[in-house]
C-alpha cells in the first residue's frame, strides 16, 4: 500500500464498469481523469478520485488495467472500490440493470476521506475557473452546490494536454442544461431561438438565463420566466426604440398583482410595472441605446403549485420591436376589450404612476385632483379637461419630494432623483387564465408552506457537491433498485428541507459533459430511444409526477424525505479497495465504510 496522501480537501466519486456504456467510454473516462489530475496538480488541490467499479463484466479488463495512469498523481490520490457481481446479484433487477448507479455512488461517498464530496460522472471535465474555486477552499458546510452542465462534441483529442482538452471543450459547446431546461447553443454561447419561438428570427432579441423553453401546451406558444430572466437586445436598423410585450401572470401569482422590474447589469431598477391577468406592455428604451443586456425581475408571487415543482409567476407570448410585423393575439379572444380601469403602473417612495384606460367605445373627458391632509383639509386642487383626440389611455404621474424636517431643498448632499429614460407602459389588460381550475393550480397547502423553493436539479447527477457531514446526515441518495432517473433530484430537495441551502455556481465556472451515444443517458434527441430501452427492460422508473408529489410533501412539512437505511452505501460490507498512487497499482485491504 502506498503512503497515504495529504488529507484530501475534496473527494470526487464516480461509478462505472468496463462495458463501453454510451460508446467510447474509456476514451471519455480517460479525459475526465486526465483533466482532474492535471488541474489538481496545476492548482495544488489535495483531492482523491474514488471509482466505484460495480459488477465488473466477465471477459473485460478491470478499469484500473484498461486506463492509463500518471507516474505521480499527487496531490490527487486514485482509489478503486470494487463491488462484486455476487453483491450486485443480491439486488432486484440485477439482470436488467447491471450498474445500480446511485447505490454505487453512495458506496463511494460513504468511504470518502475528503471534507467535501462531489458526486459526478465519468465523462465530465471541470473548467479551470471551477478548479481554482475548489483550490481556494471556499466551500461551506450547510450548502449543496450545483452548476449548469454544458454538453460538448464527442471528438475530444486523445491524450491531449489539459489546456488543449479544455480549449476543445470551450470551442465545441453544443447545449447547456440550466434549472429552466436544456438549450441548444449558438456560436456566441447564447441559447438559439426555437422553431416557432415567441420572437421573430433575426429580430435582435435573445434569451439568456432565467427563460424557460418554449411551451406549446396551449393554442399559442409561450415562455415562462424565472424570478430573474436575462434578455439581450440589439435593435434592428430603422426600428423604433420601443419593445412590445404580450404576457400573463401565472398560477404562482396567488390572485395578486405581480411587479415586473426592468433591471440593468448592475442590479439598478430602470423601470417597473404592476401586472395582473393578460397584459400588453410597451418598454420605452432610450433613443441612444442600440444594444443592451437587461433582466426582468419578478417581485411578489412565489406560490407553490399542486402538480408542478416550478414557481410560475409570469409568462410571455410574444416580444417584438414596435412597428414590426409580429401580431399579438390571445387563445381566449383576439381583442383586449374591457371596461374603464385605473391601474398602478409603478410606485416607489418618490413617484407613483397610474394608467387610466377608457373602456371600449369610451373616452376620458376630465381629471380632478385633490391633495388633502389627514384632517380632510384640501391643500391642492386641480382640474383638467381631456381633448377628444387623445388616446384611450393616459398616464398620471405623481412625484413627491421628501426631505428631512428643517432641511432646505438641495442640502441633503445626495444625488437628486432624475427621470429615467426607460419606462414600462401598460397598454392593454384583461382577465387572464383561471388558474384555480387549471392543471397548474396552486397547492391547496400553499399557505402552510414555510420554505418552498424551485431548485436546480437539471443534470444534477453530473454535479452534486456537499460536505461529507451533510451527505451522512441525508444518508446519501435513495437506494431504489430501479432505473436511476430523478433519484438525484429527490436528494436536492431533501437537502433543501434539511436546511442545506442550494448554491448554483455561475459562469465562467463550468462543467463540460462529453457527448455520448444517443439513448445511453439523457439527451434531447435520445429521449425516445432511452424510453424504449427502459420499456424493453421492464424495470421501474421514478416518474415526474411521483417526484412532484414527494417535493410537495417536503414543502408541506418543511422536512427532508430520507429513504435510505443506516447501512446505506453498503455500509455493512467490507469492499476491496485498490490505490493507484505512484508507479503501479497496489492492493489495499478490504476497508469498511466510515461510520
Amino acid at each position: 500500500m502506498t503512503a497515504q496522501a495529504e488529507q484530501p480537501y475534496i473527494s470526487v466519486v464516480v461509478a462505472a464498469r468496463n462495458d463501453d456504456h454510451g460508446g467510447n467510454m474509456l476514451h471519455r473516462m480517460q479525459a475526465f481523469l486526465n483533466a482532474w489530475i492535471g488541474q489538481a496538480k496545476n492548482y495544488n488541490l489535495p483531492s482523491e478520485i474514488i471509482i466505484v467499479e460495480w459488477n465488473p463484466p466477465e471477459g473485460r479488463p478491470r478499469l484500473m488495467d484498461a486506463l492509463e495512469w500518471p507516474d505521480d498523481a499527487s496531490p490527487c490520490e486514485l482509489r478503486f472500490v470494487s463491488v462484486s457481481p455476487e453483491i450486485h446479484n443480491q439486488f432486484p433487477n440485477a439482470a436488467a440493470i447491471p450498474l445500480h448507479q446511485m447505490i454505487a455512488k453512495n458506496a463511494g461517498i460513504r468511504r470518502a476521506r475528503g471534507e467535501f464530496v462531489l458526486a459526478t460522472n465519468i465523462d465530465i471535465v471541470m473548467s479551470p475557473e471551477l478548479m481554482r474555486f475548489f483550490a481556494g477552499r471556499k466551500l461551506e458546510k450547510g450548502k449543496i452546490y450545483r452548476i449548469n452542465r454544458t454538453d460538448v462534441a464527442s471528438g475530444i483529442p486523445a491524450g491531449a494536454p489539459v489546456a488543449e482538452l479544455v480549449e476543445f471543450c470551450r470551442n465545441h459547446m453544443l447545449r447547456v442544461f440550466t434549472s429552466e431546461g436544456g438549450f441548444e447553443l449558438g456560436d456566441d454561447g447564447l441559447p438559439v431561438l426555437e422553431t416557432n419561438d415567441i420572437v421573430e428570427p433575426n429580430a435582435g432579441i435573445r434569451f439568456g438565463p432565467g427563460w424557460y423553453p418554449v411551451d406549446r401546451g396551449g393554442a399559442e406558444p409561450f415562455r415562462w420566466i424565472a424570478p430573474e430572466a436575462e434578455l439581450t437586445l440589439e435593435r434592428p436598423l430603422g426600428a423604433v426604440t420601443s419593445l412590445l410585450m404580450d404576457g400573463e401572470t401565472g398560477p404562482s401569482g396567488g390572485n395578486a398583482p405581480i411587479t415586473l422590474q426592468v433591471v440593468d447589469p448592475s442590479g439598478a431598477v430602470l423601470t417597473s410595472a404592476a401586472l395582473e391577468g393578460r397584459y400588453r406592455l410597451r418598454l420605452h428604451i432610450p433613443d441612444h441605446i442600440t444594444k443592451a443586456k437587461i433582466r426582468f425581475r419578478v417581485q411578489g408571487g412565489g406560490v407553490p403549485l399542486e402538480r408542478d415543482a416550478r414557481i410560475l409567476n409570469l409568462r410571455f407570448f410574444g416580444l417584438s420591436w414596435e412597428g414590426c410585423s409580429r401580431r399579438y393575439t390571445s387563445s381566449r379572444g383576439t381583442r383586449f376589450d374591457r371596461a374603464a380601469t385605473i391601474r398602478v403602473n409603478s410606485a416607489d417612495a418618490q413617484q407613483i404612476q397610474l394608467a387610466l384606460t377608457a373602456g371600449s367605445g369610451e373616452r376620458l373627458e376630465q381629471i380632478d385632483l385633490d391633495l388633502s391632509d389627514a384632517a380632510g383639509q384640501v391643500l391642492l386642487r386641480s382640474s383638467a379637461s381631456i381633448p377628444p383626440n387623445v388616446s384611450r389611455q393616459l398616464l398620471l404621474t405623481i412625484r413627491a419630494g421628501f426631505q428631512l424636517a428643517g432641511q432646505a431643498a438641495g442640502e441633503s448632499g445626495e444625488a437628486q432623483p432624475t427621470d429615467s429614460l426607460w419606462r414600462l407602459e401598460l397598454l392593454e389588460a384583461k382577465p387572464g387564465e383561471d388558474w384555480e381550475t387549471a392543471f397548474a393550480a396552486p397547492s391547496r397547502f400553499a399557505h402552510h408552506m414555510r420554505n418552498p423553493a424551485y431548485l436546480h436539479t437539471n443534470g444534477c447527477g453530473d454535479f452534486t457537491l456537499l460536505s461529507k457531514a451533510d451527505w451522512f446526515a441525508l444518508r446519501g441518495y435513495a437506494e431504489f433498485p430501479i432505473w436511476p432517473m430523478h433519484i438525484d433530484s429527490l436528494l436536492c430537495y431533501a437537502a433543501h428541507h434539511a436546511g442545506i441551502n442550494q448554491v448554483v455556481l455561475e459562469q465562467p465556472m463550468r462543467i463540460f459533459h462529453i457527448e455520448h451515444r444517443s439513448g445511453a443517458g439523457w439527451t434531447p434527441e435520445g429521449e425516445q430511444e432511452r424510453a424504449a430501452r427502459i420499456e424493453a427492460k421492464r424495470v421501474g422508473v421514478l416518474q415526474q409526477d411521483e417526484v412532484v408529489k414527494w417535493i410537495d410533501r417536503m414543502r408541506r412539512f418543511n422536512a427532508p424525505a430520507i429513504f435510505a437505511q443506516g447501512n446505506w452505501g453498503l455500509g455493512d460490507r467490507d469492499l476491496p479497495e485498490t490505490i493507484v498512487g505512484s508507479r503501479k497499482p497496489q492492493d489495499a485491504q478490504a476497508l469498511p465504510a466510515n461510520s
